[in-house]
């Protein structure tokens, strides 16, 4: 009985680390784009800019981007939809 709560830890750990890596490694091959390249973008309609800084630190901020929208970055499901495919999306999160 022991040895199978180990492994199912062992296991349940494993699934963890691989998941965080999987993130990790999208994150650094997501495309990266300068603030001045940024500005150009800002009056393209086809330019969504989504805010995803955590919601104390975005209230906290008198630094905000003219017309981006905020959404909660831990609850990607409830927003990931409401914007086309057709559309360039722009996260930043400082």
């Amino acid at each position: 009985m022991r040895k199978e709560v180990v492994s199912a830890v062992a296991l349940t750990l494993l699934a963890i680390v691989w998941i965080f890596s999987a993130i990790s490694i999208a994150a650094e091959d997501a495309p990266r784009i300068t603030k001045e390249e940024a500005k150009t973008l800002l009056s393209d309609p086809k330019v969504v800019i989504l805010d995803v800084r955590i919601l104390s630190d975005w209230k906290k901020s008198d630094k905000k981007i003219k017309g981006a929208v905020r959404v909660d970055p831990h609850d990607v499901g409830a927003w990931a939809g409401n914007y086309s495919k057709e559309k360039k999306i722009i996260v930043y999160c400082s």
